[in-house]
């Protein structure tokens, strides 16, 4: 069994509230950071949470104990220090460090605000936290770590070895859930910026510029015979009840939008039909993964038998005949990169299939086969988004979210 890390931004500070940047000033909640952490609180209580530790700043501990519990305060998790921005309204720092700003997508070096902590530095420091704190727990345990937005972006940027280019991960809202598991084959997101608990569909997540460019929310289909036999994808395709049942429930955990795409394959445009009282537009770009003669396989079968080629070398396709890891990120990249022209300023949903958004949230992240594993299997019914920028870059902003459909 694995050993699970969940990480939760602390609750609106008042910093936060005023749009000033905040390192590791205190900072006390706001009413409406109190009730943030309350309501994660909530959610988090049917979890059994063996451990609970927390920055040793105001904001961090108040938020754990407004959410029922009493963490142990560790100066390893606090925010990096941001130097002279320190305070500093964050219209100001756009308008006079503009270029330092960008430089921090692919500069992990420098440091913030000209004094600060290095990016590096601080996701070294949580790195070594972490893995401390995983050492500390016994197999199937969870331990929460209350901390902040900055570190928990350097924290996953040095654990996925992310490629120091651009941003491809979202800015962590306050509150938001960010599950890692630790196990033999090494750590994995099971979640990124969980939010459900404040009952928003269009949370801060969204809210990233989306001016000029789009978010496109990947929903992976309810429940399908075929999910519940243990089949490949060609025998049960349709959705059991309790497919339907999530299907229906989906429009809470997205809200409206412009346009419903979706697989052509019954238990996808099924669940596009049932959520958002629509046809949606068939896509053929968004099939899942063909895994040629392996179609209709038990998945055991397909894990280990040998002519289905599930070897990590991404030159062999599924079944010998069927696709590559790589064939599905193109084919699924070029038809979502070409909505941004269409749909520039919406949110557009499109219903798939766990393959496909796995394999299209790698490619985001500048995963190829060899990292997959590094993203857990998203859930049915789960959704992701990802927000097209106006340059057309892609950011991973939330993965595997299912707070819609937990209850």
């Amino acid at each position: 069994m694995a050993r699970n890390v969940i990480l939760i931004r602390h609750g609106e500070s008042e910093a936060n509230a005023r749009g000033v940047w905040q390192g590791t000033g205190s900072s006390p909640l706001t009413g409406r950071g109190r009730l943030q952490a309350e309501r994660a609180g909530t959610r988090l209580a049917a979890r059994p949470i063996a451990l609970v530790e927390s920055s040793d700043l105001e904001r961090c501990i108040d938020t754990a104990r407004a959410a029922g519990f009493e963490p142990a305060s560790r100066p390893a998790w606090r925010e990096g220090d941001v130097g002279e921005w320190e305070g500093r309204d964050g219209d100001y720092v756009k308008t006079h460090f503009a270029n330092e700003l960008e430089r921090l997508h692919f500069d992990y070096d420098m440091p913030v605000g000209v004094t600060g902590e290095s990016p590096r530095r601080v996701g070294e420091r949580a790195s070594k936290a972490v893995y401390r704190l995983v050492d500390r727990l016994h197999e199937g345990q969870t331990a929460l770590v209350v901390t902040h937005a900055g570190l928990i972006g350097a924290l996953l940027r040095g654990l996925l070895d992310l490629p120091p280019d651009r941003r491809r991960l979202g800015i962590v809202a306050n509150t938001a859930l960010c599950e890692l598991t630790f196990g033999t084959g090494g750590v994995s997101i099971r979640t990124f910026n969980d939010e459900a608990h404040l009952g928003v569909a269009t949370g801060r997540s969204a809210e990233m510029r989306l001016a000029g460019g789009m978010a496109v929310e990947l929903i992976r289909h309810g429940v399908s015979r075929a999910n519940r036999e243990g089949t490949g994808r060609d025998r049960g395709d349709g959705l059991d009840s309790r497919g339907r049942v999530q299907a229906s429930l989906l429009k809470g955990g997205v809200g409206e939008v412009s346009e419903v795409y979706s697989s052509p394959r019954g238990r996808a445009y099924d669940t596009a039909g049932i959520a958002f009282g629509r046809l949606p537009v068939r896509v053929p770009e968004l099939t899942e993964i063909d895994l040629g003669g392996c179609n209709g396989d038990l998945w055991p079968e397909v894990a280990n038998n040998s002519r289905c080629c599930r070897s990590r070398a991404d030159g062999c396709g599924h079944g010998f005949t069927g696709e590559t890891w790589s064939d599905v990120q193109r084919r699924a990249s070029s038809f979502l990169g070409s909505l941004l022209h269409i749909h520039r300023g919406q949110r557009v949903a499109a219903v798939s299939h766990g393959g496909v958004i796995r394999a299209y949230a790698g490619s985001v992240l500048g995963f190829g086969l060899e990292k997959a594993g590094m993203l857990m299997p998203v859930e049915n019914a789960s959704v992701t988004r990802v927000v097209m920028r106006a340059d057309g870059r892609p950011v991973l902003a939330t993965y595997n979210i299912t707070g819609h459909v937990d209850s």
